[in-house]
């Protein structure tokens, strides 16, 4: 090669990466406070049936590996908020480091968040960290759901391998009250022999003052055809957990179940 061939020589540029934050403080007379930056954006519709309601936007369309979504909300003292996404959260094959989603949830006294995002759909070779705390008062209401999805069987998709850590934890008045971290295995099918074979899982967390003595009611409303559901209560939570052969059986197990339970209507998005 020529000398001055070699000299003229460029490194690829770098990859462009996403990022997205979102802050948001939220009080009984409204919004307070929002921030928002990058690929993240926070829709505030009129309030509906059931009160007051945000929407999570990825203008990025997905995330791949090194992407970066950031969340945090706070709801002052005896707010009540919904905050759910507009559409679900694609994860895309990786051609070099991790996805991550962080989220930091504050309530205060007498405060209620319901966090309802809708499902994280992973695509092969997927690679993602996700992380949720949140921190609340002891008087304070929390209604958390989390949904993975692992390739949808309409679309045709078998994912074979995805790198997946998944990690929650719930402080309550100080102290931790829920901790959990889920590391599936990054050969896929392994990590469906672990979930029993399905291809769409969701933790459901109801802490609350009344959560233990909800654990009837909620065990009532897990009457399914399609999808496998448990629930259990202690320590002041309630725990649920749904596992479905694909996204769309669960989606709809998951909307019976929280309308009933919150006996509110879920947001429109939810329904298109």
């Amino acid at each position: 090669m020529p000398e001055n061939v070699a000299q003229t020589r460029t490194k690829s540029p770098a990859a462009q990466r996403a990022r997205g934050r979102i802050g948001i403080d939220y009080s009984t007379d409204g919004l307070v406070h929002l921030f928002q930056s990058g690929s993240a954006r926070l829709l505030l519709p009129r309030t509906y049936g059931g009160g007051a309601e945000a929407v999570l936007l990825n203008t990025a369309g997905g995330l791949t590996g090194g992407d970066r979504l950031d969340i945090e909300a706070t709801l002052k003292p005896r707010a009540s908020l919904l905050i759910t996404t507009q559409a679900a959260e694609r994860i895309y094959r990786s051609a070099g480091g991790t996805a991550a989603i962080n989220t930091r949830l504050r309530l205060g006294a007498g405060a209620a968040l319901d966090w309802l995002p809708q499902e994280t759909i992973l695509f092969e070779r997927a690679s993602l960290q996700r992380n949720l705390c949140v921190e609340m008062a002891k008087d304070a209401r929390f209604l958390g759901l989390e949904t993975l999805v692992l390739g949808r069987r309409a679309m045709g998709e078998t994912l074979t391998y995805a790198d997946i850590g998944d990690h929650r934890r719930i402080w309550r008045n100080g102290r931790l009250l829920h901790a959990e971290s889920l590391c599936y295995p990054k050969e896929t099918g392994r990590a469906r022999k672990v979930t029993g074979g399905a291809r769409a899982v969701a933790s459901l967390i109801y802490v609350a003052p009344d959560a233990e003595a909800r654990l009837a009611q909620a065990r009532e409303l897990l009457n399914f055809d399609t999808v496998a559901a448990a629930a259990s209560a202690w320590q002041g939570k309630l725990v649920l957990r749904f596992h479905a052969k694909d996204a769309q059986p669960l989606r709809k197990a998951l909307a019976g179940f929280l309308t009933e339970f919150r006996a509110k209507a879920l947001p429109r998005v939810w329904q298109m």
